[in-house]
């Protein structure tokens, strides 16, 4: 038996009983006694005969899903909405407002409708031909498997002849190094024996023999030195040239960086389609890949001529993104100023560009965060509200205003989807700092307040870790709001940038060109990669995959490094 044929209300109590009408009012089928009830009720249900009410009235609901009980009988010409009241209370009390039986007048005759049945006309052919795709795709796919099962094999089969080789040829020259060092070293003690007698023979003559006898001797152990002087010279170039290095150190890198180009994730197989058409709604816009950087194990991505990159951060374990601000020479000497948001795939080297100048131009570029896998959140130039930019849409999708209009913005980050700030707010002639953290509507969820003139901060778990203005030490404070100086340094520059791990600090000290790394537990500090960093400007570390993203050359690239 249907359920739309049982009576809602007495399944509700385990018992089935045919329904015979419908209750527009609560949306569901009732039996005779229970439609009775319904008509006696103090504000009595539209009740009528099952017959009557239509299949589509059987699956639509009018009540609110925010507000239980409450009926869709409303419209938002705003926000173009169907609400109740205490939608209306709540969010649209400056909306424009029409009764739905208004608001539904003349629908049948209007373009809605023709563009409505259009579009999911075009959706229904759009999804009988990608089904014909998926069908020709599962057909290719099967075909692939079988193709690269072949490769596989002759790839295994020629690498285990190159290793079998390679183990022969290691094998081979350290026969002949061992017979090397073992000639060589029989020809040392000869040379050694010959160069004792020598000098025993030149030492004797001196107080015995007469200097006509001396001369001769001179002059043919002078002969024979410098022909023993050459064949020392060739026996100690042997040392350096005796070598079993036929496999590098950084082989194994090489190796698995060769077999990241065979991840299913960069090789995946697809059919090309045809556009759908402007009438069918895509939320889900695909970049373009306009740009391709060079790539490597630890990948340097440059900027654009006349560019220079700020703050950035990693969206997943697969990419990072990073604000780069241009400058476009125009006539007559002057130079406008454009940003964008770089997305740099950190498997295969490409590079999604976004110019987020006529939304987003008015930004802070040394604070950027992700917000979830497809939104950046940047802090506004004025430090008043937070920029929601959308990388699936390519555009501005909210702005955040701070609800304490007296406060300022420094920096933005995200602790599980949550919006965390650091402010700073001058209060009776005193700045004070503090972070927040606030809601998607721009609401101050809870604070904790911070010693002054912090420079940098980054947090982990719960904690927040400081570097100052005016000290050099670094300290963290708990959300609990104990505080503890976990390092410090007489040397240690003041104002230095910081990016934390889970046991480790990352310090940027920009005017010793440096990034320094320091163990949380041993307090050892010492200089990370000193010959590949230079002129380093900003850094962010990625607690997921432990990488560390430094802007170098004052902005000119961005260096990716595992750490």
């Amino acid at each position: 038996m249907a359920d739309n044929n049982i009576c809602a209300g007495c399944l509700r109590d385990n018992e089935e009983e045919i329904a015979v009408s419908w209750c527009n009012d609560c949306e569901e089928p009732v039996c005779r006694p229970c439609g009775k009830a319904h008509r006696r009720f103090a504000l009595p249900h539209d009740v009528i005969d099952i017959k009557d009410i239509s299949s589509v009235n059987k699956t639509m609901s009018k009540i609110c899903k925010e507000h239980t009980g409450q009926k869709l009988i409303f419209f938002c010409v705003n926000h173009d909405k169907i609400l109740c009241h205490v939608c209306i209370s709540e969010s649209h009390t400056d909306c424009d407002i029409n009764h739905i039986e208004k608001a539904a007048k003349g629908v049948k005759e209007s373009s809605a409708i023709h563009d409505l049945k259009e579009r999911i006309h075009n959706q229904k052919s759009i999804i009988e031909k990608v089904k014909e795709e998926f069908h020709e795709l599962s057909s290719k796919i099967g075909q692939d498997k079988e193709q690269q099962h072949e490769r596989l094999i002759q790839l295994r089969t020629t690498i285990e002849y190159r290793l079998n080789q390679l183990e022969k040829n290691i094998d081979t020259h350290y026969s002949q190094g061992v017979e090397k060092i073992s000639s060589n070293t029989e020809q040392l003690e000869s040379l050694e024996h010959t160069t004792q007698a020598n000098l025993q023979n030149i030492e004797k003559a001196e107080t015995e023999e007469s200097e006509v006898n001396l001369f001769h001797l001179v002059k043919r152990l002078d002969t024979s030195q410098l022909s023993d002087e050459k064949n020392l010279q060739v026996l100690e170039n042997d040392i350096f040239n005796i070598s079993l290095q036929f496999i590098p150190e950084n082989v194994i890198e090489k190796v698995d960086a060769m077999f990241d180009e065979f991840n299913p994730d960069t090789q995946t197989t697809s059919l090309k389609s045809q556009p759908s058409g402007n009438k069918t709604r895509q939320s889900q816009t695909l970049v373009d890949s306009d740009e391709k950087q060079p790539f490597s194990q630890n990948p340097t991505f440059y900027a654009s001529e006349s560019s220079k990159f700020y703050a950035c951060c990693f969206i997943d374990e697969k990419e990072v993104i990073v604000i780069e601000s241009k400058e476009v020479q125009l006539q007559w000497g002057y130079v406008k100023t454009t940003l964008h948001l770089k997305a740099f795939n950190l498997k295969n080297g490409k590079c999604n560009s976004f110019n987020i100048s006529n939304e987003c131009s008015d930004v802070c570029e040394n604070t950027i965060c992700t917000f979830d896998r497809n939104n950046i959140l940047i802090v506004a130039r004025n430090k008043k509200s937070v920029k929601v930019f959308d990388l699936e849409l390519k555009k501005l999708a909210r702005i955040i205003k701070l609800n304490n209009q007296s406060a300022c913005c420094n920096w933005v980050t995200c602790i599980e989807s949550q919006i965390v700030l650091f402010c700073d707010q001058y209060i009776n002639q005193k700045t004070c700092q503090f972070i927040c953290w606030i809601d998607y509507n721009g609401h101050v969820l809870k604070t904790i307040n911070l010693p002054d003139t912090i420079c940098d901060l980054d947090i982990i778990e719960n904690r927040v870790y400081c570097t100052f203005n005016d000290v050099n030490h670094v300290t963290y404070i708990t959300f609990s709001g104990v505080t503890k100086t976990c390092y410090t340094s007489l040397d240690l520059r003041e104002s230095c940038k910081i990016a934390v791990g889970d046991s480790v600090i990352f310090l940027l000290e920009s005017d010793r060109d440096s990034v320094y790394k320091v163990d949380v537990n041993t307090k050892q500090r010492s200089v990370f990669r000193k010959v590949e960093i230079i002129n380093p400007t900003h850094i962010k570390f990625d607690k997921k995959t432990k990488k560390l993203a430094v802007t170098c050359d004052e902005g000119k690239c961005l260096k990716i490094f595992k750490t």
